[in-house]
């Protein structure tokens, strides 16, 4: 598993799971994938810890005033990894 924070690589991951910290342990609730040419697809694996990423995927990242939509591929994967200020989760890259 590769871990790294935004604007550490030039290129774009193709996997981040969002993690949750909450009742004091690290459980996985949620991937992202892309690969170019294809569209962002989302797996939600916990639908309540999981509401984070449906919203993200439905709704865009936010990043200032913008968001970043699921269609812009690369864009979307890399906002992900961007630091966000939550306390309960962590969205890391594990492309291989």
């Amino acid at each position: 598993m590769v871990i790294q924070e935004a604007g550490m690589t030039e290129q774009a991951p193709t996997r981040v799971g969002l993690y949750t910290f909450a009742q004091h342990t690290s459980r996985r609730v949620a991937e992202f994938r892309w690969e170019p040419g294809r569209p962002v697809t989302l797996s939600v694996l916990d639908p309540e810890w999981g509401a984070l990423a449906q919203d993200f995927y439905d709704n865009g990242v936010p990043a200032g005033a913008e968001r970043v939509r699921p269609e812009t591929g690369a864009e979307f994967m890399r906002a992900l990894l961007q630091r966000f200020r939550m306390s309960y989760y962590k969205f890391v890259d594990e492309s291989d």
